[in-house]
């Protein structure tokens, strides 16, 4: 049976050679790109490490301080001032553009439950963030090779080392937060963390202090000694943490990009989407329930959506 060029394949053919020419332009054309870039990301990291200096000049550059009093002063304001704004939108109900990305439109919050949520959140920060980030500091210090302070890391290093927290991140978390959901876990520590099916914000460290520390820290702090990270890498990485921990239990699915809606729906279903981002799930088959959820969603919008154009 001969080769046969029908309209189809020559289409086909025509867009993968203009995909090559494209690759191809874009291949020679990387030398010059990449001088340009690094040339403006040297000036932008020279202003960045002047930056830097005054900013430790007027903070001043002890290292304990700002691990312990600095990291965790951050990340209490962070917190509250977001988590804090995201409950009174939620208890508001305004803006009313926002009720459209509510994932669970019909609850409501239980204000009843407010005091034991904020208590156990502040227990959570000071008698458990705290003590770990002293024991971290001194680990980091007993490993000898802490990069120093009044020196920014590159571009290179930055990006290698955010790139490696993700990878960690997502393998320590699905694997702890799964241990937690076994059975002789669960009922003692975990539990107290899915009496909110439908989480808000503050929901994030509304944990058991066991479940806080090897659930929530350790994903987002392993990789921190593991690259021996530079503070300020520290420092923009748990800022992100905690900003995705708030947006993972919003409630709403605004920044579809952070995936909200499947760590909603873990607190919803409980036995599905254990991880962040959701390649562990995808191998341990532990998105069944989900995936098919999101084609129910898509398959009622795309109804709706027929029904309103007739």
């Amino acid at each position: 049976m001969g080769w046969t060029l029908t309209k189809s394949s020559a289409d086909r053919w025509a867009l993968m050679y203009g995909v090559i020419t494209v690759l191809l332009v874009v291949c020679a054309s990387l030398p010059s790109l990449w001088h340009h870039v690094k040339s403006g990301w040297d000036d932008i990291g020279m202003r960045m490490q002047h930056l830097w200096e005054q900013t430790l000049d007027w903070i001043g550059d002890d290292g304990f301080k700002l691990y312990v009093y600095g990291m965790n002063g951050w990340n209490i304001v962070l917190y509250w001032t977001v988590g804090l704004a995201l409950l009174f939108l939620e208890m508001s109900a305004w803006p009313k553009w926002l009720i459209r990305y509510k994932i669970q439109p019909t609850v409501t919050v239980d204000k009843k439950r407010l005091t034991s949520l904020i208590a156990l959140n502040l227990f959570n920060q000071f008698f458990v963030a705290i003590p770990f980030t002293i024991v971290g500091y001194y680990v980091l210090k007993f490993q000898g090779t802490s990069p120093p302070i009044r020196e920014l890391p590159t571009l290179m290093r930055l990006v290698v080392s955010l790139a490696i927290f993700v990878v960690i991140q997502e393998i320590v978390a699905y694997y702890a937060h799964r241990m937690f959901h076994h059975r002789l876990l669960y009922k003692w520590t975990h539990k107290v963390h899915h009496e909110w099916t439908a989480p808000i914000a503050l929901t994030a460290y509304y944990n058991h202090p066991l479940d806080h520390l090897i659930v929530n820290i350790l994903p987002s702090t392993v990789g921190l000694s593991f690259t021996n990270a530079h503070f300020f890498t520290s420092w923009i990485w748990l800022t992100w943490a905690t900003l995705r921990a708030l947006s993972d239990h919003s409630g709403y699915n605004v920044f579809k990009f952070l995936l909200p809606r499947r760590h909603d729906f873990h607190h919803h279903k409980f036995t599905d989407c254990f991880g962040v981002w959701g390649p562990l799930d995808y191998l341990h088959d532990t998105e069944k329930l989900f995936q098919a959820n999101l084609a129910s969603l898509k398959a009622k919008k795309k109804n709706k959506a027929i029904v309103s154009s007739n």
